[in-house]
């Protein structure tokens, strides 16, 4: 039985952080939120944040997965400030724990093959919520000991539990408690002789000079089982602080039933680095106050385990795309050039675009329409009349503005207007129409909404003057012939 207390404790000692992937798939958000907070905490205290690869798992674990950590942590600006360990390298030195474990005493050889643990796994009684080994093992004599070494029988390495219990301070959930008697002698080594995660995860941290650990709340039963192989090394456990994991909306964990949940899928939707270290950095934490907005320096300034919630945050997927539109409306070119850049040269890939804009093209239409568009790429996509000719037109927009009388003729006397003026600008756009809609006695919406449609085929967006401006004068003549001569073909 787990008993919590929200007592707190604090340490003056100077801080090493580590976050600890497996590269067996995705870099999930709930990850990226720990090395997140990990990272916030180091450069708070002034410590250090330290990356560990668990590449253990040969069958799952792959060269692209360990790639798109370090890109996604790359993108997101979380470098570790010493190079990263890879788990996988370091067997021999978890081994090397192991037997001191065996030969101080504080484990053993556990000869008991995978038939005999299944069978007692079966037998467990009714109403026993866990299988705990029955420690046949623990007695056996020297002489049945090496009788079976001679005999080359294979044997598992058990850590000897010590009566007693084990309490230690969380840093979100308080004081947990846990009886030893709940826990079983659980595997360090397996019978083909690798390491088991406990085992090597302690070992890691040890040698890293970890201070602190902050990691998933799914972690919290493996803690006692961790402190007591510190103990039992002669080392002192760090401090915890275990976060509970992240909901979807639903308030089950989050997945992909929920939508995107790698930050790879955000980058390459065209969510910007600022909003997701606001938006994650806020996702469980709060530096006091209801804020949805909060930069960089702020969040390193105020973060503090304190401030972690003690219940599971709820990934919103609205909220996090207004937030990323705001940073968005916010941004000068200069802030998303490079990843203009790339959302126009895939469009263009696919066919979005005729040819790939120049920078000008898209300058132009990002100062029109940032405050429009809640992803980087939305400039390409619902917004492509911005680089290219329309090829359809809205078609109720047609009907109700195209298809009245005179509309061919305003068009083309609009089209003359323009390449006559000189200076094709706000100003001088808006004079013409104006002029032309007081000159011709009908309202400027007359001539505004199939301006509208011819030059970008949608009946919406942002001002028609700026709109026009920003495609220039060459492109509003060559679209607005091209409407006139669809509507009298049509």
């Amino acid at each position: 039985m787990i008993k919590r207390d929200k007592n707190i404790s604090n340490s003056n000692t100077e801080v090493r952080v580590r976050f600890a992937p497996s590269p067996t798939g995705d870099l999930h958000v709930g990850g990226v939120r720990t090395a997140l907070f990990n990272y916030l905490y180091a450069r708070h205290t002034g410590g250090k944040f330290l990356l560990r690869i668990e590449d253990t798992d040969k069958k799952r674990s792959t060269s692209q997965a360990v790639q798109v950590i370090l890109d996604g942590l790359s993108w997101l600006e979380l470098e570790p400030d010493e190079e990263p360990i890879y788990q996988s390298t370091r067997i021999d030195r978890h081994i090397e724990a192991a037997n001191k474990l065996l030969d101080s005493g504080c484990a053993y050889r556990c000869f008991c093959s995978p038939e005999r643990l299944s069978a007692l796994r079966d037998e467990k009684p009714d109403g026993e919520k866990l299988y705990m080994y029955d420690r046949h093992c623990l007695n056996l004599s020297n002489d049945e000991i090496e009788k079976k070494l001679s005999d080359g029988e294979k044997y598992a390495l058990r850590l000897k539990i010590p009566e007693g219990e084990i309490s230690f301070n969380d840093g979100v959930h308080g004081n947990i408690t846990v009886s030893n008697r709940e826990i079983d002698d659980f595997i360090l080594l397996r019978r083909d002789g690798t390491p088991t995660y406990m085992l090597a995860v302690v070992v890691d941290d040890i040698d890293m000079g970890i201070t602190n650990i902050i990691r998933g709340d799914d972690h919290i039963s493996n803690t006692p089982k961790q402190i007591l192989i510190y103990r039992a090394l002669g080392q002192t456990p760090p401090e915890f602080a275990h976060v509970p994991l992240i909901m979807g909306p639903d308030k089950k964990r989050l997945s992909k039933r929920h939508g995107a949940t790698s930050i790879t899928e955000y980058h390459n939707a065209g969510y910007l680095l600022k909003t997701m270290i606001n938006y994650l950095g806020l996702l469980g934490w709060s530096p006091g106050d209801d804020r949805n907005i909060i930069n960089h320096e702020e969040l390193i300034e105020l973060f503090d385990i304190p401030g972690i919630q003690s219940k599971s945050a709820v990934f919103d997927e609205t909220k996090v795309r207004w937030l990323n539109g705001q940073y968005l409306g916010n941004s000068e070119y200069r802030d998303v050039t490079e990843e203009l850049n790339t959302f126009a040269r895939q469009a263009t890939e696919s066919g979005m675009l005729i040819t790939m804009p120049d920078s000008k093209q898209i300058e132009a239409a990002w100062m029109l329409l940032k405050n429009r568009v809640h992803f980087l790429k939305d400039l390409f996509d619902d917004y492509r009349y911005m680089f290219r000719d329309p090829d359809s037109y809205n078609n109720k927009g047609v009907k109700k503005h195209f298809r009245k009388p005179g509309v061919t003729e305003h068009l083309e006397m609009l089209k003359n207007d323009f390449a006559n003026v000189e200076s094709f600008e706000l100003d001088s756009i808006e004079g013409i129409i104006r002029n032309r809609s007081e000159e011709w006695e009908v309202s400027a919406g007359k001539l505004i909404h199939p301006l509208r449609l011819a030059c970008s085929g949608v009946t919406g967006g942002a001002g028609l003057f700026e709109m026009l401006e920003a495609l220039g004068k060459d492109a509003v003549i060559r679209r607005i012939q091209k409407a006139v001569n669809w509507i009298s073909n049509g």
